[in-house]
């Protein structure tokens, strides 16, 4: 399932990033913020106090999405250590009603992945333990490794509807929202992101060509590929 971002970025400067390694997972942390109009209620705080923090993206209210600032520049949402290295930022607004979380949960790993893929991010959820190395990383994670900030989100929240860190990387990681291929810019490549369990030679096979010719695409020296690696199979 594919989503509408909509967008309502404000206008302001936002230095460039040091580098593009992370994508951030939080959520509101508000439990006075839980009805129907969470989502538009902490947009239309962020907006107002962005003086004090920002992120790029919020989803709530059902699986909505809405973006405030641009990508690849310096948001402030996790601390001055971590926020250079942040490619995107996402919030997660708080509900009290189950059908409307599980919308919002899938929305908010599609979203993850979505940037995570636009960025050359690997799909992988708090793996190592610096911001130089890539990935998805959680508020708490950033507290836990980093520094400058001590936030735990968006662990608690979760796990209030009985979603456990271990299954949000495994969404996070096997794609619970099973992303399309993406297609490239016109007249150049098809990409595919990997997946758990996925194998150079599966990869050959579904895309009708050979290991030797992937190989070749994306310049492998053996057959080893990881979760979240984007590969060229397909040339147009």
């Amino acid at each position: 399932m594919n989503y509408t971002i909509e967008k309502r970025i404000f206008s302001i400067y936002q230095n460039p990033l040091t580098a593009s390694n992370l994508i951030i997972a939080h959520e509101s942390g508000n439990p006075n913020n839980v009805g129907k109009n969470s989502l538009e209620n902490e947009v239309s705080y962020m907006l107002r106090n962005w003086q004090n923090a920002f992120v790029s993206h919020w989803v709530g209210g059902g699986g909505k999405i809405i973006q405030i600032a641009n990508v690849g520049k310096v948001q402030w949402g996790v601390g001055p250590k971590a926020n250079g290295y942040a490619y995107a930022q996402v919030e997660l607004a708080r509900t009290n009603n189950r059908s409307i979380f599980e919308q919002d949960y899938k929305a908010y790993v599609w979203l993850l992945q979505k940037l995570a893929l636009e960025a050359g991010i690997p799909c992988t959820l708090n793996s190592g333990a610096s911001v130089h190395e890539k990935g998805i990383k959680t508020h708490s994670w950033v507290s836990k490794n980093v520094g400058g900030t001590d936030h735990t989100d968006p662990d608690g929240y979760l796990a209030s509807w009985g979603m456990s860190q271990a299954r949000f990387r495994q969404d996070i990681e096997a794609g619970l929202s099973a992303l399309p291929p993406l297609a490239s810019a016109p007249g150049t490549f098809l990409l595919h992101r990997v997946v758990k369990g996925e194998t150079l030679w599966g990869l050959s096979r579904k895309y009708g060509t050979t290991p030797a010719t992937l190989k070749q695409l994306n310049q492998l020296s053996g057959d080893l590929i990881l979760i979240g690696q984007q590969l060229k199979v397909r040339q147009y």
